[in-house]
């Protein structure tokens, strides 16, 4: 294995939770439930702990749990301008390492909108993130329709992370959602953005999927008896002709919480070796399990010798302008 020090990752889901994103919460009566660690770090200490773990560079994930959208339009475009804000502020202290994602004040369709405009133009976001469902609409939702037609133009880098699903408290599991929720409900949210015709109809989204995309690479062979036995008027495969296939390799993929052989054979063998990126899902995770992951990605075959390099950083460098210095 490399030495962490020989590292150089450019990592895609880095997680931060800033003051101004909590006071926000606060303002709109929510609260963030997300596990306490190291939530408000300064720039700095952000720097600090990505060296430490062999991270060059990081996009980050303003959002817990917690979400946007509490009910409120007002104060749910009020919380995504605030959180924006911040996160320009603290990646201008180094910004040939840090980026960050916008958020959305969805399902407020106007307001994303706007918001999209500000959050790329002014602030210089390096894309948006979406959560995998607010308010009960799940991303590729029709609904939402204007705002893929704007990030289509813009050919816009979207990253999808889990969000606690609103159906939890029938299950009668004791079990955290993240345990296994998450993941089914980024495989919700690509079925919906292939069945919906999402992808199809605006293909210059980058839809970049957390988690190894969940159950994703296990169910894609499934997702073709959506090619055979849809109800719908008018079915899938005359809406969709090009059918399920295309759209599997058209996904991005981050690695987070997803390193070991299995669920890389399964990632490898179904997605295009240039759409996966590392993550790393720091620090929602302990330093250990975050090093462990490492050690198990650097070492699994589908990235040996030359394999480790694309995902390491050079895909992500390839497609965050932001970084394109790192191919000179």
């Amino acid at each position: 294995m490399k030495n962490l020090s020989d590292l150089r990752f450019i990592d895609v889901h880095h997680h931060i939770v800033l003051p101004e994103y909590q006071e926000a919460l606060v303002r709109s009566g929510a609260v963030d439930p997300s596990r306490p660690l190291r939530k408000n770090p300064d720039a700095p200490a952000v720097l600090r702990s990505m060296a430490e773990l062999g991270i060059d560079a990081a996009i980050l994930n303003p959002l817990s749990v917690a979400g946007v959208h509490h009910g409120d339009d007002a104060k749910a475009r009020y919380l995504t301008e605030k959180t924006n804000e911040a996160l320009a502020r603290f990646v201008s202290h180094a910004p040939e390492k840090l980026g960050f994602f916008a958020t959305l004040p969805l399902p407020d369709v106007d307001g994303a909108l706007r918001q999209l405009e500000y959050a790329l133009d002014t602030l210089h976001a390096d894309g948006v993130i979406l959560l995998s469902s607010q308010n009960g609409f799940y991303v590729g939702d029709p609904a939402f329709t204007p705002l893929y037609e704007e990030l289509h133009r813009r050919s816009v880098v979207a990253f999808v992370h889990p969000a606690s699903p609103a159906y939890v408290p029938t299950l009668r599991l004791k079990m955290w959602a993240a345990y296994i929720e998450y993941p089914f409900e980024t495989t919700r949210v690509a079925a919906n953005l292939i069945y919906n015709g999402v992808m199809a109809r605006y293909p210059n989204i980058k839809w970049i999927l957390a988690h190894a995309g969940g159950a994703l690479p296990y169910l894609s062979v499934r997702l073709r008896l959506m090619e055979e036995s849809d109800r719908e008027v008018p079915p899938f495969i005359e809406r969709v002709p090009e059918g399920v296939a295309p759209y599997l390799k058209a996904l991005y993929f981050d690695v987070a919480i997803a390193g070991g052989a299995a669920p890389m054979a399964a990632l490898t063998e179904m997605a295009d070796p240039s759409h996966i990126f590392y993550g790393s899902d720091w620090p929602y995770l302990e330093r250990e399990f975050v090093t462990d992951q490492i050690a198990s990605l650097v070492n699994l075959p589908q990235f040996a010798g030359e394999r480790l390099e694309p995902m390491e950083w050079r895909n992500a460098a390839q497609l965050f302008s932001r970084f394109a210095a790192k191919l000179r």
